[in-house]
């Protein structure tokens, strides 16, 4: 399946105004996890793995379609929020099914985060 444009942060003027506006800021030892509240009604995601954390193009590449992939299955439980994934150093070592568990404690506790705080 396709990875739609609307679901994307395609302007880096949408990943500055999440960096700088960053409401929720979730991190395990692999990635993390940046979001902001948006005005389009639906969830859109970034990428931001670097060729510092991860040398080699196809490793970069993987990890991206899991983490296109996983956003993919939850993005029907988020809310309207602007995400942006970024690596950390030793995520290109592990396994599809280690980066698969890690983002989906990611995305339950940004959903538990932001029911939390429906104010924000």
């Amino acid at each position: 399946m396709r990875f739609p444009r609307r679901v994307r942060l395609t302007e880096p003027a949408a990943y500055q105004r999440v960096f700088k506006h960053t409401g929720y800021r979730l991190s395990n030892r692999w990635m993390t996890l940046l979001a902001a509240r948006n005005q389009c009604g639906h969830p859109r995601l970034g990428l931001a793995l670097s060729r510092k954390v991860v040398h080699n193009a196809v490793t970069r590449n993987r990890v991206k379609r899991l983490m296109r992939e996983s956003f993919r299955h939850w993005q029907m439980r988020l809310g309207p929020l602007d995400i942006v994934m970024l690596g950390r150093p030793g995520i290109a070592g592990q396994s599809s099914k280690v980066l698969n568990a890690a983002l989906e404690k990611l995305w339950e506790q940004l959903i538990e985060r932001c029911a939390g705080s429906s104010s924000n």
